[in-house]
């Protein structure tokens, strides 16, 4: 990838078309491996694993996808923030609309 889009954007779609058909090659119907092993990849690999994950997720389908990735997780989202580890979804969505507020205005 690297030599042979050399100088292109990481967040290129070339290139991430070429790390998402990878992840699903090397994953195949392995939901978690896919995501996981499209992430490792670097690059745009949010976006990139995200479309892996939908991929393999629509081949497999509901039954092929670990509880783990779809489960409800009460309100909670666990971070790695330093002093933030744990908190509610209002929190955060609730500041980010305070801030397109003040972006877009009303």
């Amino acid at each position: 990838m690297d030599k042979k889009f050399a100088g292109m954007s990481g967040v290129h779609t070339i290139n991430n078309a070429c790390l998402t058909i990878w992840g699903l090659s090397i994953g195949g119907t392995d939901v978690t491996r896919v995501i996981g092993e499209t992430v490792a990849m670097g690059m745009n690999n949010d976006c990139t694993a995200a479309t892996a994950g939908s991929i393999v997720g629509a081949v497999v389908g509901k039954r092929g996808v670990p509880k783990h990735w779809y489960r409800h997780f009460n309100n909670t989202v666990h971070s790695y923030l330093i002093g933030r580890r744990r908190f509610t979804i209002p929190g955060p969505t609730s500041r980010f609309a305070k801030q397109a507020k003040g972006v877009f205005g009303d």
